[in-house]
């Protein structure tokens, strides 16, 4: 039976889609991203229920999770309204992004299909999400919160498209084994299902790494069977970032522009703040001051060398959630940490932690000179490679701290029991709202505490790392 997520997987990979039904694979546990999205998800449901657009006093006119099937199709939509008059339905679906996004408009109208084959006469058709606009008083107001959107229209000009592609998911799933070569990559490039399944020999790191799904470079280089970076010809014609990329795995040596990096680095005026913060970001805000999505910083680290050859001294807060606002606790503490000596901000990847800090301000205009200041000495030591002035073998063409650190420290993130910033701000909001028992909570404000120090004595060891190049 077809239903919407294996329609939806259909219109992504077919080849998948047809694996998928033929040799399903066991389902694992859910990891902590999944079940954050289904939380929201249900969370989002169950408030887009109490709109008064659904009261229905006798219980007759509106359900909740209502089925939609016929031999071949089944649907279950979130919400639907019956016409007591006419019998004709409304139908609405409810999702816990942002805007009223084409993949939306599409779930949307394979339901309204699927009612209409099994019998129905649907006259309307929405889509309920979320406004990120709304702020957070202290109260939910689910009207101002979420978005309901007309999109019968939507759903009426795709109804030619559903019709033919629902037909051709079904006749795919008759077929033998479709026949896959290396260009049917979908999304996910080379690891798709599809082609993992028949091509096992492919690395780990290989030319789907280094050049982009359909471009003619990808599909040229697969086309020859070509897999091995190092196979890549000797005339090929790529950008000077992918040849520099490709000559580093090729010799197995570093490729480091040194005179640029010492430029870069050399004039930071010290002292030198290695600063980072991690936050939680919830579909629906939990926090006063904040809205759908924003991130509200709970933790920051800081590493500081205060002039040549320091060593790094370490400064940090955790907000536990007591009482205080978790974000009034951050700026508090970051200012008395800096207030006066901020020298250069050393951050990896700016865009977030200067994002916070305008976000800060706006919550606390008392502190948006200080904010503003620290934004306005921000360095990011992403871009030394992220411009690839230096590339090593070991980063596989990538720049992220956790690809960088190892490379060129003996430091590692192996083996820490948070090791990311979304395990981090799923459990820091477990922990903060007593989810977990005391001494569970209490270890992971510790593993949340040693994650933080990593990530900024990561940074000052890589600085240190560049001075010596």
């Amino acid at each position: 039976m077809l239903t919407k997520s294996k329609f939806r997987n259909f219109l992504s990979c077919k080849n998948e889609f047809w694996l998928d039904h033929h040799f399903p694979e066991q389902s694992g546990e859910l990891t902590l991203d999944q079940q954050l999205r289904r939380e929201a998800g249900y969370q989002v449901e169950r408030l887009a229920r109490t709109l008064p657009i659904f009261a229905d006093p006798d219980g007759t006119c509106v359900a909740f999770g209502k089925d939609f099937a016929t031999e071949s199709l089944f649907a279950k939509a979130d919400i639907v309204v019956t016409d007591a008059d006419t019998g004709e339905v409304d139908i609405y679906e409810v999702k816990s992004g942002t805007k009223a996004k084409e993949d939306y408009k599409t779930d949307l109208a394979f339901q309204c299909f699927v009612a209409e084959q099994s019998g129905y006469v649907v006259r309307n058709a929405y889509l309920i999400f979320i406004n990120t606009h709304y702020l957070f008083d202290g109260e939910i107001d689910v009207v101002r919160l979420l978005t309901v959107s007309d999109e019968t229209e939507s759903v009426r000009a795709l109804r030619p498209t559903i019709d033919a592609e629902t037909a051709s998911a079904i006749a795919w799933l008759e077929q033998g084994e479709p026949t896959v070569t290396l260009l049917d990559y979908c999304g996910a490039k080379l690891e798709c299902r599809a082609i993992r399944r028949l091509f096992e020999d492919i690395p780990d790191y290989n030319v789907s790494h280094i050049f982009i799904a359909n471009s003619k470079k990808l599909n040229s280089l697969l086309g020859d069977s070509i897999l091995d970076i190092r196979s890549i010809p000797a005339d090929f014609k790529m950008t000077d970032r992918e040849a520099a990329i490709v000559e580093v795995e090729r010799s197995g040596k570093a490729h480091i522009k040194r005179d640029a990096i010492l430029e870069e680095i050399t004039g930071l005026k010290y002292p030198l703040n290695f600063l980072d913060y991690e936050s939680f970001n919830p579909a629906v805000p939990q926090f006063v001051g904040t809205r759908p999505y924003q991130h509200m910083v709970f933790q920051y680290s800081l590493h500081t060398i205060a002039g040549p050859g320091a060593e790094p001294r370490h400064s940090y807060h955790l907000s536990r959630n007591n009482g205080k606002h978790p974000s009034e606790e951050i700026v508090e503490r970051l200012h008395e940490d800096l207030d006066g000596k901020i020298g250069t901000i050393v951050v990896w990847s700016e865009r977030f932690e200067t994002g916070r800090n305008a976000e800060l301000a706006t919550m606390y205009p008392r502190y948006a000179a200080f904010l503003e200041e620290l934004n306005g000495k921000t360095y990011d030591l992403y871009e030394i490679f992220q411009k690839r002035l230096y590339l090593h073998p070991r980063f596989r063409g990538r720049a992220s701290i956790k690809k960088v650190l190892p490379a060129v420290t003996d430091l590692t993130y192996d083996g820490m029991e948070i090791a990311d910033g979304l395990t981090a701000s799923i459990k820091w909001y477990h922990a903060a709202t007593g989810r977990g028992r005391p001494e569970e909570n209490e270890k992971t404000f510790q593993d949340l505490e040693a994650y933080c120090h990593l990530d900024t004595l990561a940074m000052a060891r890589i600085y240190e790392h560049l001075l010596t190049i």
